[in-house]
């Protein structure tokens, strides 16, 4: 039964939420569904965060803002000098990983950001957007949180699916190009060798790279998830050591839609399969 709180909200303007990344987005699309909510990418979609160098027309996207939902441990920080510069004081910033268990990068220690490529602190990040906005918006907490719920409840489900497909996984040890699947590796069982990028988005010397070959060599299966926008002859270079390349998405670029976290990790997931479990 809808609540006389809850028509005065729908009548009432929408509460403007902006997100940085392609999976923030997904989670709080999914959880203001049917609400007065409006969600809203503050970044180009077509060019990856972890890379991205501000402009000025970016200002321009928060000035309205009534919250602003991010990383904050190292993947966007660049955009609360942004917001500060758009001059919105009242803007609630909401830092996604402030309670979540981090692992540290393959290389430097530093907290690996990518903790949005997990099904477990999707979960977990989903009822921490829900109850950031319930807070701001009081009266629409109740349908947030059944909308929480239900994503929840579907991400489960969808992650005990990837656990049971790879329950008897003929590789259980991979090298990845890029840090950032430590998350999704360890939530499924697997074990993350090495990382051929020494930081992201940054190129391996020759040395570098020959550490991870040697590694590669002591493997009897050789496994190295990579991006499609990772440079073809160091693939090459790979594959030619025996290593069966796979092809996995870090949901970092293109559209923005509720569904996208879901399609890709999925996609990611039967990659793993074909690869693993065939």
């Amino acid at each position: 039964m809808v609540t006389s709180l809850l028509i005065l909200a729908l009548g009432a303007a929408p509460l403007k939420v902006g997100v940085t990344l392609h999976p923030y987005y997904s989670w709080t699309a999914k959880v203001a569904q049917g609400l007065p909510v409006e969600v809203r990418p503050v970044l180009p979609g077509d060019v990856d965060v972890g890379n991205y160098q501000p402009r000025p027309q970016d200002v321009a996207r928060l000035k309205d803002l009534d919250v602003l939902i991010i990383n904050g441990i190292g993947h966007d920080d660049f955009i609360t000098s942004i917001l500060s510069a758009s001059g919105n004081t009242a803007c609630k910033v909401v830092r996604l990983n402030e309670t979540t268990a981090l692992l540290k990068n393959r290389r430097g220690g530093a907290p690996n950001s990518h903790t949005f490529l997990s099904f477990s602190n999707a979960i977990q990040q989903t009822y921490v957007v829900a109850r950031a906005l319930g807070a701001m918006r009081p009266e629409l907490g109740a349908g947030l949180e059944r909308n929480a719920a239900a994503y929840a409840k579907a991400l489960r489900a969808q992650r005990a699916e990837a656990v049971r497909r790879l329950e008897k996984a003929r590789v259980r040890r991979v090298v990845t190009v890029h840090d950032g699947y430590s998350y999704l590796l360890q939530e499924l069982g697997l074990t993350l060798i090495d990382v051929v990028e020494p930081a992201h988005g940054l190129v391996p010397s020759a040395a570098e790279l020959g550490v991870v070959l040697k590694a590669l060599d002591q493997e009897p299966v050789k496994v190295v998830l990579a991006e499609e926008r990772f440079p073809l002859p160091l693939l090459d270079v790979l594959a030619e050591r025996g290593a069966q390349v796979v092809v996995v998405s870090h949901i970092a670029t293109g559209d923005f839609t509720p569904e996208r976290f879901e399609r890709e990790m999925q996609a990611n997931v039967d990659a793993l399969v074909a690869a693993l479990a065939p």
